[in-house]
Formats: structure tokens, sequence, C-alpha cells
């Protein structure tokens, strides 16, 4: 469920597949879709719909804070990287690829 009263430059704060609050800013999601990931096709609520109803979730082989939540669409699938500090999460990058590789250790489903 996204939470009604947010400040003013959150795009969305969702409760993940864990339980666990997981939130973007607005200008940090622009800065997603025009430097990062230019050819993103996706939008925020297909993040939030990954964040809330993922294929896979796998923890980082890089960083322990970090998981990567995986959805399937179609030809592509989307990852959504999440970085949990303070038992809050926080959206480090998305993007889309047609060839996943899934590392670390499979967090969900168990």
């Amino acid at each position: 469920m996204v939470t009604d009263i947010l400040p003013e430059n959150i795009l969305f704060e969702v409760e993940d597949v864990f339980g666990k609050k997981v939130r973007t800013t607005k200008s940090y999601w622009q800065k997603i879709k025009t430097d990062k990931h230019r050819e993103l096709k996706f939008e925020f609520q297909d993040v939030i719909r990954t964040l809330q109803n993922p294929d896979e979730v796998n923890l980082s082989v890089r960083d322990k804070y970090i998981r990567l939540f995986f959805k399937n669409f179609e030809r592509e699938t989307l990852i959504v990287l999440v970085k949990y500090l303070n038992d809050h999460g926080f959206v480090v990058t998305v993007y889309q690829t047609t060839k996943a590789k899934r590392k670390g250790e499979k967090l969900w489903p168990k």
C-alpha cells in the first residue's frame, strides 16, 4: 500500500514483499530515467509492483545491505536494487534486461 502523506519530494514509499518500507524521491527517479538508464521503458508503478510482488529476490554478492528484486514482464525482466539501512530501504537503481543473471543467495521465494 502506498503511504498517503509523504514529504513533497517523495515519489513513493511502499512495503516490499518482506514488509519493509522502500522509497524513492521524484528527483532520484528522474536521475534514473534521464542519466543512469535512459533506455528504461518501465515506469515507477512497475517498480512498485516488482517490490510488492517479485518473481524472485536475491541478496547482492557485493553488498549485504542490497537486495535485487526481479520481475518478468513479457520479454524483459525488470530488476530493482534496494539498499536497506536502519530497516528502511531506498531504490539504488532500476534496469531492464532480456538476460537476467541471478547471483547471490535467493531470499524470495524460499
